[in-house]
């Protein structure tokens, strides 16, 4: 499957909130169990989720291409871009 706007269908994992959630707890929850999502947010073209861990939080944005990249996910199938990003904002925390 394509990963750009499928025409017949009309959706994208994109625009399924709770998928792109489910999506971004995954890796999170491999990377640092002790992290949660706090917040998320969708934007025109990306979603900004803020994580969390004891009391400190930070923003990660992940963009439109990363996560339609990552429409297999449950296939094992992430996009590299959306890992490293989140990775990088849990090492900060």
């Amino acid at each position: 499957m394509s990963s750009q706007f499928d025409r017949l269908r009309g959706l994208t994992i994109f625009d399924d909130k709770g998928e792109v959630k489910r999506l971004a707890e995954k890796v999170v929850g491999e990377i640092d169990p002790d992290v949660t999502i706090d917040r998320m947010r969708k934007l025109d073209f990306s979603y900004i989720f803020i994580l969390l861990k004891k009391q400190k939080s930070i923003e990660v944005e992940l963009g439109r291409p990363e996560i339609e990249a990552s429409q297999e996910w449950r296939r094992g199938y992430i996009d590299q871009t959306l890992q490293k990003k989140i990775e990088n904002a849990i090492a900060q925390l």
